[in-house]
């Protein structure tokens, strides 16, 4: 017998493939979370979390787990700048809402986009798609 033998070739290959499988758990929890939400569980990258469920097996595939459920689900766009209005329409828009909520992006009231941003007084030509940002003014609602 060698000193330096501890595992056998079987015992190699087995610790090898959990590495893999708990690994590749990791990889999907995180990367389904991240495109599902736009950002990252814990702000690690899913391949950071691919090497932390090899190198820690069920321990790193527990964390990434813990990760995405312990991860708060706010507005992805709190870094977006708010966009610069130029001149306010001389009367309001007829969808402009009064006394409606403070400013920040929301969901699109067109439907069309993902989010529109909310100047606390009127909805802005600003709006985002699955993460990116641009402009598209928003069309007045058909007549009754």
């Amino acid at each position: 017998m060698e000193l330096g033998a501890v595992m056998s070739t079987s015992e190699e290959t087995l610790a090898l493939a959990l590495a893999i499988v708990f690994a590749v758990l990791s990889f999907v929890w995180t990367t389904a979370f991240r495109r599902r939400l736009g950002r990252n569980p814990w702000g690690i990258h899913p391949n950071l979390w691919l090497v932390i469920g090899f190198l820690l097996g069920p321990i790193g595939a527990f964390l990434a787990f813990v990760s995405c459920a312990a991860t708060r689900v706010g507005s992805p766009f709190r870094s977006v700048p708010t966009p610069t209005v130029s001149a306010a329409p001389a009367s309001p828009a007829p969808w402009a809402t009064a006394g409606g909520p403070p400013p920040g992006w929301y969901p699109d009231p067109s439907g069309r986009h993902e989010y529109r941003f909310f100047t606390g007084h009127d909805w802005t030509a600003d709006v985002v798609d699955n993460g990116t940002r641009f402009t598209e003014p928003l069309t007045a609602p058909p007549a009754p």
